[in-house]
């Protein structure tokens, strides 16, 4: 399974292509531009995106899911159950108007742990770990040593635990699951900022390392 990151939107959100022999999977999708990114890619590439994820209800991950079923429309849009019960909440909300969120359709499927996503010949695990949000999820594609995590973790540091539904315990409980569950040299892909490895988290992020202590 190879991967490609469009970074757009008001807060720089990663938004990741999963793809495996021609077909594809949308990671949240930022916003209207970087959606045609991303359909521009695929139709260059022969890609055929069949499913749209959001790791989480945060409207900066959410903004595009609009345009990109749009762009895709046999693509199924997915989400953890707790995703959709506060997609509104977030898109109407404070930080939403903030970036001038755009409403998510509803979603076609509702993800839990232990649920995977076929591609072509790849398989994503899906294992839902909350703290930044309650509908916090991340993919995780075994063959390839790949985890796109969200909001959960970032390269030297960890996702926000100080906004409404947001819980430090929970969090950092989620990424111990998450770093145990993963071999060192996994590449992880953030929801902002530089892609890392497993292997660096453990050793360089001060915060894993006083989690572990």
């Amino acid at each position: 399974m190879k991967h490609k990151i469009f970074v757009g939107g008001p807060l720089l959100t990663n938004t990741v292509l999963l793809y495996d022999a021609g077909e594809g999977i949308l990671i949240d999708p930022a916003d209207q531009d970087v959606v045609e990114e991303v359909k521009l890619f695929c139709e260059e590439n022969e890609i055929s995106v069949k499913f749209i994820v959001n790791t989480h209800e945060h409207p900066d991950h959410t903004s595009g899911n609009a345009w990109a079923k749009v762009s895709f429309p046999f693509a199924k849009l997915a989400m953890h159950p707790l995703s959709f019960k506060h997609l509104k909440f977030w898109t109407e909300g404070e930080i939403g108007k903030m970036i001038q969120a755009e409403p998510s359709p509803e979603p076609d499927i509702l993800l839990n742990s232990g649920d995977s996503i076929e591609v072509g010949k790849s398989r994503v695990e899906v294992l839902h770990l909350p703290g930044h949000s309650p509908g916090s999820i991340c993919l995780i594609s075994r063959k390839d040593k790949l985890a796109v995590v969200g909001d959960l973790i970032f390269k030297g540091s960890i996702g926000r635990y100080d906004l409404p539904m947001s819980d430090f315990l929970s969090l950092k409980s989620s990424i111990l699951k998450l770093l145990a569950t993963l071999d060192e040299d996994y590449l992880i892909i953030p929801g902002h900022g530089e892609t890392t490895t497993v292997r660096d988290e453990l050793r360089f992020n001060p915060f894993v390392e006083e989690f572990l202590k």
